[in-house]
This record gives C-alpha cells, sequence and structure tokens, in this order.
C-alpha cells in the first residue's frame, strides 16, 4: 500500500478552522486573525479532559519538549 502523501498546509488550516469551531466562533488572534485566542482555547482543551489539577498534566520531559508536550496532552484527553 503507497504511503498517502500529507498537504500539511492544508492540515494546518483544518486544525485552524476545527479550533474556531469548538471554541465557540473564537478568531482573534493572529496577524490576519482566524485563531482562537489563549483562553477560548484551554478552555476548551480543560473540557475535553486537559485539566491542570490531574497528576497527568504535570508529567514532562526534561527539558520540556513542546511536541512531546502536545502528544501528552493528547493521551491525558483520551484517558
Amino acid at each position: 500500500m503507497a504511503k498517502k502523501k500529507i498537504d500539511y498546509k492544508e492540515a494546518k488550516e483544518a486544525l485552524r478552522k476545527w479550533a474556531v469551531k469548538y471554541t465557540a466562533g473564537c478568531d482573534i488572534q493572529g496577524e490576519d486573525r482566524g485563531w482562537p485566542c489563549g483562553t477560548c482555547f484551554i478552555t476548551l482543551l480543560d473540557e475535553l479532559g486537559l485539566n491542570s489539577k490531574k497528576k497527568e498534566y504535570r508529567q514532562h520531559n526534561k527539558p520540556v519538549d513542546r511536541a512531546n508536550e502536545v502528544w501528552r496532552a493528547i493521551l491525558q484527553i483520551r484517558e
């Protein structure tokens, strides 16, 4: 089976649209606007299960690695 080529520009736009949709239309950030503000995005993540009061929230690599942090966030949301 051939590996499907991913259009990362398209993926980024899909992520932006998803984030705006699920933050109740918040799109006030960015040069051209279009991305949710930090408050709305953090609220969304909290509602999805990335709760800062859970012990998993405090786990991280040393030094902190942003890509790894995203993956840890996904794992916490997935439970």
